[in-house]
């Protein structure tokens, strides 16, 4: 029996490029234009649906299965920074540098609602189960929750008054709420009353900075993307039992050559793996999680710098932007195809079809 064919199916990253998305550019950039290029990205729940945010303030709908564009929706006035779906993929949370945070029906592409800060929001996102809650981390201010039905907001209090959390995200179930702040201490809050539930902080972290926190898909653990170039795992369930105390990771992820800060970082969708992208390059770091050994690294095209990278909640693909002097472009990372002489068998990318939301007769799993 050979091996290493066996080997190909029990492989759940993604090991090699599986070309771009075609996009059509509103403007190359000719007559003292200014060419539009994406900036954001992200999946909908089951995979199905690709948003992607411009520099213009559009937001692109792509099917990802026929990988072509649904729809596009004239969303801000200036470039999205950020993109979140609800549970149930019919809306979608966008969120500009122009200050405003706005909901869509992304089946009838009328928008919902706006709401506008008084400051840049770095970040926002849907309640993982109320879409009729949202999480926004203003510039250099606490966390926010909106209660969309009435509008008003509700401040996470920061433990620490002279030093507020610059990053905050729900946990999987919208129970908790996860901040971090400039020292590197994490504090836990419940959604219902926005009580401090717990603390603690990542040992022998010399107080490095946390710069964004994500969690598996199902659950059970979380990342923190630190800005001492070290990628923690932590276990949900004992650091709610941390009780302010200093918690030793249970694996730190790092590039060991070139001590590169990390751009992004996420959870395969199964949990088993984690990705990062360099901020230096075209490079995504795969590792496995339960042993932290190294996997894989996608490169792309020299001169290219990633600017956001996004793992299919269902399949072993990876999508990233990247740009570079002369263009930008949405790349997609596979599995390799695995091809058998004898019964002329092939595996493929394409996988099995999952139902598009904006179809009103799609059914949900």
């Amino acid at each position: 029996m050979n091996l290493e064919l066996l080997e190909a199916f029990h492989q759940s990253y993604p090991e090699a490029a599986d070309g771009h998305l075609e996009r059509i550019k509103k403007d190359d950039g000719k007559d003292g234009g200014c060419a539009t290029y994406t900036i954001t990205l992200q999946f909908n729940r089951i995979g199905s649906l690709l948003a992607i945010g411009c520099n213009d303030g559009r937001v692109e709908l792509w099917d990802y299965v026929t990988r072509r564009i649904s729809k596009v929706l004239i969303a801000h006035t200036h470039p999205v920074c950020c993109l979140s779906w609800s549970r149930n993929s019919r809306q979608l949370l966008t969120a500009s540098t122009d200050n405003t945070v706005s909901i869509w029906n992304v089946v009838t592409s009328d928008c919902e609602r706006t709401f506008r800060f008084p400051c840049p929001v770095l970040k926002a996102q849907f309640n993982p189960r109320k879409a009729d809650q949202f999480l926004v981390c203003p510039m250099r201010h606490p966390p926010v929750v909106i209660h969309v039905p009435s509008g008003s907001p509700t401040i996470i209090q920061p433990d620490d008054e002279n030093d507020p959390s610059i990053v905050a995200s729900y946990d999987r179930r919208g129970k908790y709420i996860y901040t971090g702040n400039s020292k590197g201490r994490v504090c836990i809050y419940d959604t219902d009353k926005f009580q401090l539930v717990t603390s603690f902080r990542p040992a022998s972290s010399a107080n490095a900075a946390v710069k964004s926190i994500e969690f598996s898909r199902r659950g059970e653990c979380f990342l923190l993307n630190c800005a001492d170039r070290i990628i923690r795992v932590f276990s949900c369930d004992e650091v709610l039992q941390a009780d302010g105390a200093e918690l030793e990771p249970n694996k730190k992820l790092k590039d060991l050559v070139t001590l590169s800060h990390w751009r992004k970082c996420c959870f395969s969708g199964d949990g088993e793996y984690i990705c990062a992208g360099s901020m230096k390059q075209h490079s995504i770091y795969i590792w496995e999680r339960s042993s932290g050994t190294l996997v894989k690294i996608l490169h792309g095209q020299k001169g290219e710098t990633l600017l956001d990278v996004v793992w299919h909640p269902l399949r072993p693909i990876i999508v990233s932007i990247s740009n570079s002097v002369t263009k930008e472009q949405v790349s997609i990372w596979a599995q390799t195809q695995v091809l058998y002489s004898a019964g002329s068998l092939s595996l493929s990318h394409s996988g099995y079809l999952i139902p598009n939301p904006l179809q009103k007769s799609a059914k949900y799993f």
